[in-house]
């Protein structure tokens, strides 16, 4: 799981570095602009730029040089490069190089990216990995790779008999990340497919009404795309038990409920579903609610499409569904989090009711720089004593936690 992440001179998020602790399970809170899209934007970044490279991630995603770095730095002309930092435990990833086992224990990862220039393509400045290794003999080992602008150094103690490796970086690699090269070793292997699994979800319902064409390998699109042939998907190969935790839960909420069916049209070729309720004949995804389908679509990326991720972030889960289900969904995160960790971004107090300190962020832009923070709230001064009477809801609508608009 990530342990914390330090983003400085991206979006609202200013310098010098700030550094984000993070839990399995967290759940963000703050005011309209205060920056929590820009953190998870943040990590899509890292995620983007190590599967497809800097220069994509930038030019085609983030809209440029100018959308990506802090404005108000661009502004003052600071000379500053855009910096990220993962920390990452107990991610207890094994792999085997001739007869040895080897375990992945912990890992940081720090990129320094040139995006001061609106005129041309963003640089990598430097890259620093390392990974705590424990081999098959319980010899604890750090693997590296350290790259500059002009050259990687690659320390690989899992080939003792290797001599450190220096690698020059060629000009048409400037915006490729050296740690996405699985010509370094099997740690940068693993930590890129780990990133890779990441999985971001803000869910429209009128997306996930929509039919879809069964495809070999198809997952639940961020927006809820592809529901219907995800649906089949579970039914299919799952062996029901999947679908039966998606139909429970839903009942939770939704009593009337009793099942759900894929449903395949022989005119399109694609997938549908239909939701069967109580003295109700099966209803078709049109007729039912937008809570009902945004419900239905949140229990299935929890239950199914984040089964191979080791990062799960949910934006605005309350959308469309009523107070009364702010329990169970927190205790539906809760539970899925004990397998991967969960991010959660809300504008939802009934939620903070349900959660310990330690898994709340407050975020907010600072009044004078205007910069964008995050912070737990059990950093917050005497939040044990404050908990005694009011609950975490009721002392961030207060405002004495912070992370409402001012």
């Amino acid at each position: 799981m990530i342990k914390s992440v330090t983003i400085e001179g991206f979006k609202s998020f200013g310098s010098p570095a700030k550094t984000v602790a993070l839990e399995r399970l967290n759940f963000i809170v703050g005011a309209n602009a205060s920056g929590k899209t820009n953190f998870v934007s943040a990590l899509k970044f890292i995620q983007l730029s190590l599967l497809h490279g800097l220069d994509f991630t930038v030019n085609n995603e983030f809209g440029g040089c100018r959308e990506t770095r802090n404005r108000l730095l661009r502004e003052r002309g600071e000379q500053k490069p855009c910096c990220f930092r993962l920390r990452l435990r107990n991610l207890n990833q094994e792999f085997n190089i001739q007869e040895t086992t080897f375990t992945l224990k912990d890992a940081a990862y720090l990129l320094k990216a040139d995006l001061r220039s609106d005129d041309s393509n963003p640089v990598v400045i430097s890259e620093d990995f390392k990974a705590h290794l424990v081999n098959s003999r319980g010899e604890e080992l750090t693997y590296s790779i350290v790259r500059t602008l002009e050259q990687v150094n690659v320390h690989d103690p899992t080939h003792p008999n290797v001599k450190d490796r220096i690698e020059s970086v060629p000009p048409e690699e400037k915006a490729k990340l050296s740690v996405a090269s699985g010509y370094f070793g099997r740690p940068a292997i693993l930590f890129r497919q780990l990133v890779a699994g990441w999985t971001f979800f803000n869910i429209s319902s009128q997306l996930a009404r929509e039919p879809a064409r069964e495809i070999p390998g198809m997952e639940l699109g961020g927006t809820g795309a592809n529901l219907a042939a995800v649906l089949h998907e579970i039914e299919k190969h799952d062996g029901g038990d999947v679908m039966k935790q998606v139909i429970a839960s839903l009942r939770g909420a939704v009593p009337q409920v009793r099942d759900i069916k894929p449903v395949r049209s022989d005119l399109e070729g694609k997938w549908s579903f239909q939701i069967v309720e109580d003295r109700i004949r099966a209803l078709n995804p049109i007729s039912v609610s937008d809570g009902t389908i945004r419900l239905l679509t949140l229990l299935v990326a929890a239950y199914w499409a984040a089964r191979n991720s080791s990062l799960v972030v949910i934006e605005e889960p309350e959308n469309n569904l009523h107070p009364h289900l702010n329990e169970q969904l927190v205790a539906t995160f809760r539970a899925i989090a004990e397998n991967r960790q969960i991010i959660v971004t809300t504008h939802n107090p009934g939620f903070l009711d349900y959660l310990e300190p330690q898994e709340l962020l407050l975020c907010e832009r600072d009044k004078e720089t205007t910069f964008t923070n995050l912070i737990q709230a059990s950093s917050r001064e005497n939040i044990d004593l404050f908990r005694r009477k009011y609950s975490l809801g009721d002392l961030w609508v207060q405002g004495v936690l912070g992370g409402i608009p001012q």
